[in-house]
This record gives structure tokens, C-alpha cells and sequence, in this order.
């Protein structure tokens, strides 16, 4: 099973860690012996000797722009790295490596670009000034102590963060607020606890999970648009990880959790305007599945009843389901929601005619 700590953990500095750094860096130059870049750079919290940190180690590859595409191929083909894309923040492409021992962070940054000198410049401020470095590693252990998870301590550190980079001199007062709004959650969701469960935004370690609920017949049999091979689970963790980072926001799809370990998932999205059937509502179709072992246990219905609330008011919520799919039927109902139509051979799949059972919920 997948156990998964999503609070953040800063620890005291590891003097191992510029040695942890130096075997990433080798890796990463064996790799693109072929491809041109500039530099790679230590970033991050644990290149500050001294500095309380996350145990993760920040690597920036710096390119020219002209080489940015060769760089990311030749990690994608030859390091089996994943392409994330820039996650809201540009000309930063975040690389997901294969390799996290040691864990690590990896970018590919565009030499020159503001989000390259924010870690730079961060880094050798913190190196030189003790006071503020101090500083920086109190409210960081403080935000830790406090069980925040990824994102909520991203934003909640941006105050001093500002104050190092003000401090710092290298940014204009327009980059500055980008890197202010950067770590401010925006569409991204705080994990959402239950009495039993735990909704959080997907990360990729849950694509393995993912694609063992979905090719379960009897999970896949009522779904569409199911992955058939680990690979394309993988693509669509990652389409959902970027997604969360778009806004406006068109679909959000969080993974439920029980003790840590993946069990299920919620999801939403905004219909096209064509298919509303209330031009003056949004109209929002939900989805949801669990592996068989965790049903009828009310975890499905408890995911629901969190989940629902953060979509907002004023929207139309439509759940769709094959009328032979007893349980979503049974879930429509507990949630309070109507039925609208029931269309018999709506659409074809996997060469079946299927039918289409269609309820509402206006909130």
C-alpha cells in the first residue's frame, strides 16, 4: 500500500546535503552530455549551510531559451524524467525524476528569467546574512510544527520570503508580486479532512494507485475514458496535477485518502455552456470512484458531503451514471439529488450501446 505524508517536515540542516547535491548534479550531466545548458545550481533551502529545510533537494538547470526543448527531451528520453510543464510559473519547467534517492526537485529554468533569480537570489542572501537566515528557518520550523500541508505553508511563508527577496534587490516590484501570487494558493486546494478521510489535490506517486482502481472491471465497467496502461494513468495524474494550477479552474479531481492510503477519488467539472440546461447556473458534473473493499462504508457518501461545499453556490450539479450502476444511483440519492432523465442508448462504448440515467441537484 501507498502511505503518503502530506504535511510538510523541515528538519535541522544536514551537512550531507551539498554532497547529496553533487551526486545529482554528475547524474544530471551524464545525461545531457550531448545537449547544451549553462549551469546546474544548488537552490533551495537546503543549499544554505545552516538553514532548517525541507529534506528535498532543489536543482535549477539553466538554459538559453533556444535550448530549453532539447534539455527537457533529452530527460524525458534518455533520464525516463516526466514533463510536468511550468505549473503557473513561467519559464520554470518542472521535471519529475525517476531517481528520488535522495528526493529531489528538479527544473529546468530559463537563464535570466525572474524565477531564477528569486532562487539565486534567495539563496545567496541567505548564505551571507546570519540574521536573516535565522529568521527564515524560524518561521519555516514554526509553519512545520503547525501539521500545514504543501500548500498552505507555501503561502504562509511568502510574507518573510518577500522580506528576503525586498532585502535581496534583484527583483522589480512587478516580479516581486508574481512571486507573491506564485505562492499564494489561487485554485489550489488545502487538504480537506473528514471525520475518517483525508481529500487532497493529486501528486504523481498516486498513479500507481490510480490505475489499479480503474482497471478494475468492476470499477472500469461503469467509467469512461479509463486508462489501459500504466503509462497513460501516469499522463492523466499529470493533466490533473496541471490543472490545479490553471485559473480559472475548469475541473478539479482530488484523492481520497484513509490513514495515508489511497483508496478513491472525487471529481468535478464544468460543463460546456451548450449542455446547460439553466443558462443562468453552471452547471458542474460530478464523479467518483472507490476500490470495491472500501465499499459500503459510507466513505464514498462522507467524500461527497466535503466535496461538494467547495464547489460554491449557484451552480446546477448533475451526476450521470449507467442505470445499472446501482451504487451511484444509491449515492444520488443520499446526496439529495433528483431525477432528471433516463436515455436509453445514449452512446456507444467499447461497442456496447449504453444507457444514460441523469440527476440534479440545485444548490
Amino acid at each position: 500500500q501507498i502511505r503518503l505524508t502530506m504535511t510538510v517536515q523541515v528538519v535541522p540542516y544536514n551537512p550531507h546535503w551539498p554532497l547529496h547535491f553533487l551526486q545529482i548534479k554528475n547524474e544530471l550531466e551524464v545525461l545531457l552530455g550531448s545537449v547544451n545548458f549553462l549551469s546546474i545550481e544548488h537552490v533551495g533551502s537546503t543549499s544554505v549551510p545552516g538553514l532548517a529545510a525541507k529534506p528535498i533537494i532543489d536543482v535549477d538547470i539553466v538554459v538559453l531559451r533556444k535550448d530549453l526543448e532539447c534539455v527537457i527531451l533529452a530527460l524525458v528520453e534518455l533520464g525516463g524524467f516526466i514533463h510536468l510543464g511550468e505549473l503557473g510559473i513561467a519559464d520554470r519547467h518542472a521535471m519529475k525524476p525517476p531517481n528520488q534517492d535522495p528526493a529531489r526537485n528538479i527544473y529546468v529554468c530559463i537563464s535570466g528569467s525572474f524565477q531564477l533569480r528569486n532562487h539565486l537570489g534567495v539563496r545567496d542572501l541567505l548564505r551571507s546574512d546570519a540574521e536573516l537566515r535565522e529568521e527564515y528557518g524560524n518561521v519555516k520550523q514554526s509553519l512545520a510544527s503547525q501539521g500545514l500541508d504543501i500548500v498552505n505553508y507555501t503561502e504562509a511563508k511568502s510574507e518573510v520570503l518577500q522580506k528576503i527577496l525586498l532585502r535581496a534587490g534583484i527583483l522589480t516590484g512587478e516580479e516581486l508580486e508574481l512571486i507573491k501570487k506564485a505562492n499564494a494558493k489561487g485554485e489550489r486546494l488545502s487538504a480537506i479532512k473528514t471525520e475518517r478521510l483525508t481529500l487532497r489535490e493529486f501528486v504523481l506517486s498516486d498513479a500507481d494507485k490510480f490505475f489499479e482502481l480503474e482497471s478494475m472491471e468492476e470499477v472500469s465497467k461503469y467509467q469512461l475514458n479509463t486508462p489501459s496502461t500504466l503509462e497513460e494513468a501516469r499522463e492523466m495524474v499529470v493533466s490533473n496535477i496541471k490543472e490545479s494550477y490553471r485559473e480559472p479552474r475548469r475541473m478539479i479531481e482530488l484523492a481520497v485518502t484513509l490513514e495515508g492510503n489511497f483508496i478513491g477519488r472525487v471529481g468535478a467539472s464544468i460543463m460546456p455552456f451548450k449542455e446547460w440546461t439553466d443558462e443562468s447556473k453552471p452547471q458542474i458534473q460530478l464523479w467518483y470512484s472507490f476500490f470495491p473493499e472500501m465499499q459500503g462504508k459510507g466513505y464514498a457518501t462522507e467524500s461527497m458531503n466535503a466535496f461538494i461545499p467547495i464547489l460554491g453556490s449557484d451552480i446546477t450539479l448533475e451526476i450521470e451514471c449507467d442505470p445499472r450502476n446501482k451504487r451511484s444511483i444509491g449515492m444520488a440519492v443520499r446526496l439529495g439529488f433528483r431525477k432528471i432523465s433516463l436515455t436509453e442508448k445514449a452512446f456507444m462504448y467499447k461497442g456496447e450501446w449504453l444507457d444514460s440515467l441523469v440527476y440534479h441537484k440545485e444548490l
